[in-house]
């Protein structure tokens, strides 16, 4: 639960002998440190390519939307990496050239923050309601985790790993203050890079650390940053969930109201 490094040093032994050692001993699976090397090799060109997509979600009129993306993230974490880099070099040239949905489509703009998200039905079933999702601060998003790690030749391959994980980092099993601190300003740095209107704040059932986190951050992201926030403790399955689409509909116009408030505010100033 600390980022530390005698949690460092815990998890490379876990990681060796719950994780690598298996997978040679079944599966005959190389865990030289050449072999470590060209995995990050691969994953990094991976991360180079699903964060040069996800920077078109930026634009005032994004080519991708939130549902197409996290369609292209789960894929990212499912697949061998060697079938998947032609694949998205091929999508990131297409995005240069294709054309963006009508500005009137989406209403708002939110970063999803929260625990696990892999059945991206979640991020269509926003989207359908108007709410366009911008960037992912969820257990199987892009952000963070996808930065390039960058390897030194002095020190053993597989700690280097573990520590770029260890300090990246944004799951509220960390309980230490500077971590929580940490959460709370990335996310605000996310909704301000990313141009949001508001935060999704999502958990889904029985996460406890999210859980926690959840209930906190719906207060001090709205007292003290002061973004609009949807805390959702929601099912996996969420397609059939008609109050899920209510809350989310509801987010959407409380958002919208307020963008149409401020905008009167700022003409009635000049």
């Amino acid at each position: 639960m600390k980022s530390d490094e005698t949690a460092l040093r815990h998890y490379v032994k876990q990681m060796r002998i719950r994780v690598l050692e298996p997978l040679q001993k079944n599966f005959g699976i190389d865990i030289s440190d050449a072999a470590l090397r060209k995995a990050v090799e691969e994953q990094n060109e991976i991360s180079r390519l699903i964060t040069a997509i996800g920077d078109y979600r930026k634009c005032d009129n994004p080519v991708i939307t939130g549902y197409e993306f996290a369609v292209l993230c789960l894929a990212t974490y499912c697949c061998p990496k060697y079938l998947l880099i032609e694949k998205l070099q091929e999508t990131l040239e297409e995005l240069k050239t294709r054309e963006p949905d009508t500005p009137d489509k989406y209403r708002i703009r939110v970063v999803v923050v929260g625990s696990e998200v892999d059945d991206p039905e979640f991020i269509k079933l926003a989207e359908e309601c108007g709410a366009l999702v911008v960037a992912d601060r969820y257990c199987f998003g892009s952000l963070p985790g996808r930065q390039v790690i960058e390897l030194n030749d002095e020190e053993d391959v597989l700690t280097q790993i573990c520590r770029t994980y260890l300090q990246w980092g944004k799951c509220p099993r960390f309980f230490n203050q500077d971590k929580i601190f940490e959460r709370r300003d990335y996310v605000d740095a996310l909704a301000k890079e990313y141009h949001a209107d508001g935060l999704i704040y999502e958990q889904i059932k029985f996460c406890d650390y999210w859980g926690y986190e959840r209930a906190s951050a719906f207060h001090v992201m709205q007292e003290e940053y002061g973004w609009p926030v949807l805390s959702v403790d929601r099912p996996y399955s969420v397609r059939s969930s008609g109050q899920l689409r209510t809350r989310i509909q509801a987010f959407v116009e409380r958002v919208e109201m307020k963008k149409i408030a401020e905008k009167k505010a700022e003409r009635r100033a000049n």
